[in-house]
């Protein structure tokens, strides 16, 4: 296929599913709109009469993260809406085009994502998903040079939390550098958000902690979420959700420790997603990354996890399938990444037992 064919079902797919969004176009910019709207009023930023997500315009994200929306909302609600859409897209398109993978996997992963309905969704939403991907598509790109990997990691935790979690994963690897440069640019970005007011991380916090019940909300695709929609007893649900929350981040450190360094970070990006107990399907962008990863080293089946999500294929897609295609991801990533640091030792293994045989 050529690159103009491929365009242009780009252009048609992207086109058509905004052109007949309804009622969730700009669902999340509006979050980001209103709490630019509250802190040019000197208003929180953070509704804390909120005890349940999923609802639009609820503001859930850092404070240092209105400054990004800020310059959007200024042209007003539609034109902003507008003009996110516009910046989504192009955080998705320069992600797949810097990933650290031969040209042929970035025509396939820039495909199959824009045919997806985890990034359409995402655009139509206006999530930050998108941003998420290219952050952490740098970060992919630049894990030798501690810098911008740790630059990578605290932007991305001031735009949502979950990316923080690859801090583990860099103290786990003794990164020092990266994490020196991930607390400096955290720091430096906190600074100057709390100079101009916004600062209420307490509210955040609180929030978070008063959002209840995302293991009976139908459309979240976390494992506890998603069994509990299957007929699981609902304190069952909630005892596994919190078992995998915590099996998600021993998996982060034990990967840290064992894989080498590419599938250790790839593991670490998904169980930032995972973690959580609140998985939107839009998640499922992220998943891109480790797909483009198994796809360059011949692990052809890995297609099928984006594949399963087309958009034309959403009627016969059941929830149960996101939780699957995380789940599957995360085992296909620790198996591959275990044979590869299992090969790369054997050759060294070798090569010291000939040096140590004594000449003939």
């Amino acid at each position: 296929m050529s690159i103009v064919a491929i365009g242009a079902v780009i252009v048609a797919y992207i086109g058509y599913g905004l052109l007949t969004a309804q009622s969730t176009l700009g669902c999340d910019f509006l979050a980001y709109f209103n709490a630019s709207v509250n802190w040019a009023h000197h208003r929180p930023i953070y509704d804390l009469s909120v005890a349940s997500t999923g609802t639009c315009g609820i503001y859930q994200y850092p404070p240092p993260f209105v400054m990004l929306a800020i310059p959007f909302s200024v042209f007003g609600f539609d034109m902003g809406n507008g003009l996110w859409i516009a910046f989504l897209l192009a955080c998705w398109g320069i992600g797949t085009a810097i990933l650290p993978v031969r040209p042929t996997t970035r025509i396939i992963i820039l495909l199959v994502g824009a045919v997806g309905w985890p990034l359409l969704y995402g655009v139509r939403l206006g999530t930050v998903a998108p941003i998420l991907y290219v952050l952490f598509a740098l970060a992919w790109r630049n894990l030798e040079r501690p810098v911008w990997l740790g630059a990578s990691v605290a932007i991305g935790a001031m735009v949502k939390l979950q990316p923080g979690l690859i801090a583990v994963w860099l103290l786990v690897r003794r990164d020092w550098r990266a994490l020196a440069a991930a607390a400096v640019v955290g720091a430096v970005i906190a600074g100057i958000a709390a100079v101009v007011g916004l600062f209420d991380w307490l509210g955040l916090l609180t929030l978070l902690r008063s959002l209840s019940n995302a293991v009976d909300i139908p459309v979240n695709m976390a494992i506890g979420a998603t069994l509990r929609s299957l007929g699981m007893d609902l304190e069952l649900a909630r005892t596994i959700q919190t078992v995998n929350t915590i099996v998600i981040l021993a998996i982060v450190v034990v990967t840290g420790i064992r894989l080498p360094r590419t599938a250790g970070f790839l593991v670490a990006v998904v169980a930032s997603q995972l973690i959580s107990p609140i998985v939107w399907a839009h998640y499922a962008v992220i998943l891109l990354l480790p797909v483009a990863w198994l796809l360059d080293r011949g692990q052809w089946w890995a297609i099928l996890i984006p594949l399963v999500h087309l958009w034309v294929l959403l009627p016969f897609a059941p929830n149960w399938t996101y939780a699957v295609a995380f789940h599957a991801t995360l085992i296909g990533l620790i198996v591959v990444g275990w044979r590869d640091g299992r090969e790369a030792e054997e050759p060294t293994s070798a090569a010291v037992l000939a040096a140590n045989e004594p000449a003939a």
